[in-house]
């Protein structure tokens, strides 16, 4: 099957789906773990409480992989790999978007209203991708 093109790895990336990045903690070995993202302007934007070992792992070595599936047949996935950035965007702007798009409205709503005002244990990040890996089967 061949690979998909740039306009559909932008609707793969657009559509609500959990993925799972990895990291590498202190002794050099990799950590993974699913997590939210929303995808806007050729970047990842994820969120994290800052007590979280991904969280510390980032801050000790800023670049991550997020992998994004799909699991079903045909199988597709897209890989990103890049720099760690923090975001200084609304935190419940993002979270709400992310809540309204895996929850529905009214759960979504109900779950981003933990993220109003300020919230300095929670951080916002972006993974800019400097590498695009595509399998398709």
């Amino acid at each position: 099957m061949p690979d998909m093109t740039a306009a559909e790895i932008e609707a793969f990336l657009r559509e609500p789906r959990v993925a799972v990045i990895a990291t590498v903690d202190g002794k050099g070995r990799p950590r993974t773990v699913p997590i939210w993202y929303l995808w806007e302007d050729g970047a990842a934007y994820l969120f994290t409480s800052r007590a979280t070992l991904k969280w510390r792992n980032i801050q000790a070595n800023p670049y991550a992989s997020l992998c994004i599936d799909h699991r079903e047949p045909p199988y597709r996935s897209v890989m990103l790999d890049g720099r760690v950035e923090e975001s200084d965007g609304s935190l419940y702007d993002y979270v709400h978007r992310m809540a309204v798009a895996y929850y529905g409205q009214q759960a979504g709503d109900e779950f981003a209203e933990r993220y109003r005002g300020d919230r300095p244990d929670i951080a916002l990040f972006r993974i800019v991708p400097e590498r695009v890996t595509v399998r398709v089967s």
